[in-house]
């Protein structure tokens, strides 16, 4: 599966690129034997690590922040291999059965999935499910989710059909047991391809994908929690106390795997350049041309802080009410931003500096 991606898989390379091309490379032949998810599994944890010590190379693919991103861009990528009638194998000759090679395509995605909750997610359920909570159920649930009104669309899960999942996941008498949570997200992808479309049209398999994605998500966010972050840097790249200011910033910056890439999430238009001393404007047009606004949503630290724009009133020296959901919302943003290669590594810098609040170390 990783012949020769060992150039391009190393912490010293590693990218969003390199990330997507990981996964056409595993959903080319649309099977993932148990050996190759133990090695996708493996070298997902060696991109938990830093090991460029002059850190010229972005900073570890696999943080918390970037979790949501990994999944999407699976799926996304696993959409390039969807077959339809006609398509051809690699030695140019039509696929005989289209509908049992997308099949094995979401086999692969559900390893490819399975392999990143191993990495960065651990449960977040109780042993003791609820009373009402059965496995028809929740294959009855997941058919509702993926069946369609018009023959000609493809599945559609709504937002309420979203927070219909959600409660049921998390309600008192429905939630599922620790037990049981592998099994959910099998179920997901087993009773989703029961629901691949007879005639392999394309587009309704892709909309197919995209619900799975969805039900995965919910499943995510509501039976998982995300693993404490630690970083690990090597030994040269540890903050002591004489660690200058200049070089502290210099980590930081390269720790920042959260920032958006130049042409790819957005596009500036800087136009005409002028003297600072000239105060007239010699641009007419925006500054930005593109901003991606997927990138709001699908990166934690990103979303949490939007939620703050409107905790704060734009006129100084007028005094402010803060709610209780606005606190909530200041806390819910520490802790995502805590948990980021940043602020862990600035937290070992205040530490080998012995930096103190108030009197207080």
């Amino acid at each position: 599966l990783f012949d020769g991606l060992s150039y391009i898989l190393s912490p010293f390379t590693m990218s969003d690129t390199a990330i997507e091309e990981l996964y056409r490379q595993t959903f080319s032949d649309r099977l993932v034997t148990p050996e190759e998810s133990d090695d996708l599994i493996a070298t997902l944890q060696s991109l938990q690590q830093i090991q460029d010590e002059d850190l010229s190379s972005p900073s570890p693919a696999l943080t918390p922040d970037r979790f949501v991103w990994l999944r999407a861009a699976a799926f996304r990528i696993a959409c390039e291999y969807l077959v339809q009638e006609g398509d051809v194998n690699s030695d140019g000759e039509e696929f005989e059965d289209p509908r049992e090679e997308n099949v094995r395509l979401l086999k692969s995605v559900n390893a490819v999935v399975h392999a990143l909750e191993t990495t960065c997610l651990l449960p977040s359920l109780s042993e003791e499910g609820g009373e009402e909570f059965s496995e028809d159920a929740v294959e009855e649930l997941f058919k509702t989710l993926y069946e369609t009104e018009e023959e000609w669309d493809g599945p559609e899960i709504t937002v309420e059909e979203s927070k219909d999942l959600t409660e049921f996941l998390t309600g008192e008498t429905t939630r599922p047991p620790l037990e049981m949570l592998v099994w959910l997200r099998t179920a997901a992808f087993r009773i989703g391809s029961e629901y691949l479309d007879e005639n392999n049209d394309k587009e309704k398999n892709l909309s197919l994908l995209r619900s799975i994605n969805v039900v995965v998500h919910v499943l995510e966010n509501t039976c998982m929690k995300t693993k404490p972050y630690e970083l690990q840097l090597p030994e040269s790249l540890i903050p002591t106390p004489e660690t200058d200011f200049q070089a502290a910033a210099q980590t930081l910056w390269k720790l920042d795997s959260n920032r958006l890439q130049p042409q790819k999430d957005y596009i500036i238009d800087v136009q005409n350049y002028k003297h600072p001393c000239h105060k007239e404007d010699c641009a007419s047009d925006p500054l930005f041309t593109h901003v991606d606004p997927a990138v709001f949503d699908s990166r934690p630290t990103f979303r949490a802080f939007r939620l703050l724009l409107d905790n704060y009133s734009r006129h100084c020296g007028e005094e402010e009410e803060v709610t209780e959901e606005e606190s909530e919302e200041n806390r819910h943003f520490l802790d995502v931003i805590m948990e980021t290669g940043p602020m862990k590594y600035c937290h070992q810098y205040c530490l080998a500096k012995k930096a103190t609040y108030g009197g207080e170390s």
